[in-house]
C-alpha cells in the first residue's frame, strides 16, 4: 500500500518537447546573462561562444574558471562577483514578458550573415520572426535631420521595395530611417528588419515605440545590446555593421558629409556591399554626403527600379518606380503630366482630391499640408506621391503646388 502511494507520488516523465523548449529558453537566458557582463565587447563573447553552449561558458563565469586567452584574470574575476549575483529567473521573466529571444551561432534562428560576418555577432536579442535570409534585402539610410522631399522618398522606396518583395532593413532612428520602415509598413508586402542600438526594453527615440511594435509584429526586431542597455553613442556604429551585413545593398536618401550614415557606408566598403545614393539638390545642406557618393562613383537612385535592378531583381525600364519623380522630377521621356492627361485626375481618390483642393491657395510645406489633410501620415505622403505621378502635383524646393 505504501509502495502504491509513492508511485503516485513520482510525476510523470516531461513530453520531450517541453524538454526541448526549457533547454532553449535556458540557453536564451544564459546567452542574454553572458551579453550584460561588464565589457563584455562581441569579440571577447565570440572567443567564448564559439561552438560552445552559453550555458557551459555562463557556468565558468560563475566559477570564475573562464580560460585566459579570452579574459584576463581581473575581468575573470569580474565577471565572477557580477554572475553570482545575477538572477537568472527574474531576466527570464523579463524577456517573457517582451516576447524577446536570444540567439547565438549555436542556434538555428542566428542569422547565418551575421555568423560569417567580418565582424560577427556572438548574441543577438530579438522580437518578431526569424529573418529571412533568403530573400534579397536593402538597408534604406540616412540623416535624422531630412527634408520633407527626403523623408517622401525614403517612404515611397520603402513602400515600393517591399511591394516588390524586398527585406527593408533600417536603423529605426528618426528621419530617414523611420520614414523608410513606414513606408515598407505601408506596402503590407515583404518582411521588414529593424537593427536598433539600444535594448529591446530601451526604446530609442521614445517617439518611434510604435514603430519598434509594428516591426516586431510584421518582421524582425534586432538589436546586440543586453536588456536594460541605454542607447549610448558607440552603440550605433557597431549597431551600423549588423545592419549592413544583413543586407545586399545600401542605399543612403539623404546625409551630411559625416556622421551614422557615412559610417555605414564605410561598413558597406569594407564587405563589398553595394552603396547607392538618391542625388539632392546642392543647396541642400542635408544632400551633401548623398551628393558626394555620386561624384565617387556610387550608382544613383532616382527610382526604386535603379534599386531593384542592382537587386537583380528586374531589367532597367522595366519596372515603374516613382521615387526618380520626388528626388528631381522625372527621368527621361515626358513628363508625367503629358503621359497620364485627364484619365489620372479622374481617377483620384478621396483624400488625393482633398490635398489638391488644399493646395488652390499656393504652394506649402509637406509638413503643413499634413497638418490640413488631417489623415494619418503615411497616407498622405503616399497620396501625395501618387498625385506626383500623375503630373497633378510639382515640389518646389521644401514646398509643394498643383502643377
Amino acid at each position: 500500500m505504501a509502495e502504491a502511494q509513492a508511485a503516485q507520488r513520482v510525476p510523470a516523465p516531461a513530453p520531450s518537447h517541453a524538454v526541448e523548449a526549457s533547454e532553449a529558453a535556458a540557453r536564451g537566458v544564459h546567452a542574454a546573462a553572458l551579453a550584460a557582463l561588464p565589457r563584455a565587447s562581441s569579440g571577447r563573447l565570440a572567443k567564448l561562444l564559439n561552438h560552445r553552449d552559453p550555458s557551459e561558458v555562463w557556468s565558468q563565469a560563475v566559477a570564475g574558471e573562464l580560460p585566459g586567452w579570452a579574459v584576463d584574470p581581473d575581468l575573470a574575476d569580474l565577471w565572477r562577483i557580477h554572475a553570482r549575483d545575477r538572477d537568472l529567473d527574474a531576466l527570464a521573466e523579463q524577456l517573457a514578458a517582451l516576447d524577446a529571444w536570444v540567439t547565438t551561432p549555436l542556434s538555428p534562428d542566428h542569422p547565418p550573415a551575421l555568423i560569417d560576418d567580418i565582424d560577427p555577432a556572438p548574441i543577438l536579442f530579438r522580437r518578431g520572426r526569424v529573418p529571412d535570409d533568403s530573400a534579397p534585402a536593402a538597408a534604406i539610410v540616412g540623416t535624422r535631420r531630412c527634408t520633407p522631399t527626403g523623408r517622401s522618398v525614403a517612404m515611397e522606396l520603402g513602400s515600393d521595395l517591399a511591394a516588390a518583395g524586398v527585406t527593408v532593413v533600417s536603423g529605426l532612428a528618426l528621419g530617414i530611417d523611420g520614414a523608410a520602415h513606414r513606408g515598407a509598413l505601408a506596402a503590407a508586402a515583404a518582411a521588414v528588419v529593424g537593427v536598433v542600438g539600444s535594448g529591446l526594453d530601451r526604446v530609442y527615440p521614445r517617439g518611434n515605440r510604435d514603430l519598434w511594435d509594428e516591426v516586431a509584429a510584421a518582421g524582425t526586431l534586432l538589436s546586440e545590446a543586453p536588456l536594460g542597455a541605454e542607447p549610448e553613442g558607440w552603440r550605433f556604429p557597431a549597431r551600423n555593421r549588423l545592419l549592413v551585413a544583413l543586407a545586399d545593398v545600401v542605399v543612403v536618401v539623404e546625409s551630411k558629409r559625416a556622421g551614422g550614415s557615412m559610417h555605414t557606408v564605410e561598413e558597406a566598403v569594407r564587405r563589398g556591399v553595394v552603396v547607392m545614393a538618391v542625388p539632392g539638390s546642392v543647396r541642400n545642406p542635408a544632400a551633401q554626403g548623398t551628393n558626394l557618393l555620386l561624384s565617387e562613383g556610387c550608382p544613383p537612385v532616382c527610382s526604386s527600379d535603379d534599386v531593384l535592378v542592382a537587386l537583380d531583381l528586374a531589367t532597367a525600364g522595366t519596372v515603374g518606380g516613382s521615387a526618380g519623380g520626388t528626388a528631381g522630377g522625372a527621368v527621361g521621356g515626358e513628363p508625367a503630366a503629358a503621359q497620364t492627361g485627364d484619365a489620372g485626375a479622374r481617377s483620384l481618390d478621396p483624400l488625393q482630391k482633398r490635398l489638391l483642393r488644399l493646395l488652390d491657395d499656393g504652394p506649402v510645406s509637406l509638413d503643413a499640408l499634413v497638418l490640413r489633410a488631417a489623415s494619418p501620415v503615411p497616407e498622405v505622403l503616399v497620396a501625395a506621391e501618387a498625385l506626383e505621378r500623375l503630373g497633378l502635383l510639382a515640389r518646389d524646393g521644401a514646398l509643394v503646388l498643383r502643377a
